[in-house]
């Protein structure tokens, strides 16, 4: 049953293993051990992302036999009733685990962000794009999720620029003429050219936000070379899969590269990225530098989940903020820097998420009004 309640956690485990879990679980006793089990497996971030059932066992079994750390239980008893994805989240020393079930309060729901955004047209005509509202023309198509660019078959060298504007709460996808495909990020700005001209640099222009990048090849537009420039750095590809974080609020400038090659390029420095691999640029003393990273964690929220690893909840409810579009006001200091490892699905309220960190008892209470949230 062990192996079971491992590929329970990890997402693997297949309908007739769900059903035996679920028979075995009508049992107290066995919740109990349920219970026991799922707590202390507290190092669960390298089980999530891989489909090694035995070595996620491994993992958990070594993780409960040295175990040390105090864990506070929770247990609802409607939360074996459901099979939906499971969703962890796991702080230095507290690990709490639900169904995307919803939380009974009394506050107001706020629901998760939609796919919407504001394209500003080369004339200076904004459009508000979403499920209801979109937009097309000989070379535009929006579908209410995404905006596809279709080649101009007239050759010019006069340069249109379109902008992609996502407000908080919103996201959305573009197919850009040279088939390069961006994901773009809530409270973010892409400027890119509605044509790109045959035989010059592909670029387009994260003015701020965040993006991923699935690049066309080089190979198939004569050898130009793709590039996307911030206003603190150039990165400069030939065809690849890469995220860019540049928010306008935060000190720092990451790349990940997912795949292929790519150069980041400062004032002062340049340096090669490959896969797995993050270029850091620090603002304050523009300084660049190369560290190890897990890029299916920089890149999770382009597949509707949030992965923090060590963030504190002061960083946590920053990005919470810009996807449910509301501000978190934390009128107890401490708990700003209390460091979670943990997995969000972005599909469910945010009172869902709330309620899960308030069961850890690392705050006492929440309260939403209105666009605001207040941590006690």
């Amino acid at each position: 049953m062990k192996k079971i309640i491992t590929k329970y956690i990890v997402n693997t485990i297949t309908e007739d293993e769900q059903n035996l879990l679920n028979e075995w679980l009508k049992d107290r006793d066995n919740q109990k051990e349920f219970k026991r089990y799922v707590l202390d497996y507290h190092d669960v971030k390298m089980a999530l992302y891989k489909n090694d059932v035995d070595k996620a066992y491994r993992n958990v079994k070594e993780a409960i036999n040295n175990s040390k750390q105090k864990v506070i239980p929770i247990y609802r008893k409607k939360f074996f009733k459901y099979a939906a994805a499971v969703l962890v989240l796991v702080s230095s020393s507290f690990f709490f685990l639900s169904k995307n079930t919803p939380v009974e309060n009394n506050n107001v729901s706020i629901n998760p962000g939609t796919d919407k955004a504001i394209l500003t047209l080369a004339n200076g005509t904004e459009l508000l794009l979403d499920s209801v509202t979109n937009y097309q023309d000989k070379l535009i198509t929006s579908t209410g999720k995404e905006i596809i660019y279709t080649p101009s078959e007239n050759k010019t060298n006069t340069v249109e620029y379109n902008y992609l504007t996502i407000p908080r709460g919103g996201q959305y996808h573009i197919v850009l003429s040279d088939d390069t495909e961006v994901w773009v990020n809530s409270e973010s700005q892409l400027k890119y050219p509605v044509n790109f001209i045959e035989g010059q640099p592909r670029d387009v222009e994260l003015v701020y936000g965040e993006a991923y990048f699935e690049v066309s090849p080089s190979t198939e537009h004569g050898g130009a070379k793709f590039r996307v420039i911030n206003e603190n750095q150039t990165i400069e590809v030939l065809g690849t899969k890469f995220n860019v974080k540049a928010y306008k609020e935060e000190p720092h400038i990451y790349t990940t590269l997912v795949e292929g090659k790519v150069s980041v390029n400062t004032k002062l420095d340049a340096k090669l990225l490959v896969p797995n691999k993050q270029s850091v640029f620090s603002l304050k003393n523009e300084n660049l530098s190369i560290q190890d990273v897990d890029v299916k964690i920089e890149i999770a929220w382009i597949h509707g989940e949030f992965v923090f690893q060590k963030k504190s909840l002061k960083d946590i409810a920053t990005v919470l903020g810009r996807w449910y579009n509301v501000d978190f006001e934390f009128l107890n200091d401490t708990i700003a820097e209390q460091k979670f490892n943990g997995e969000l699905k972005k599909s469910q309220n945010l009172e869902n998420i709330l309620k899960l960190i308030q069961d850890t008892n690392k705050i006492k209470s929440y309260e939403m009004k209105g666009n605001s949230v207040f941590l006690k």
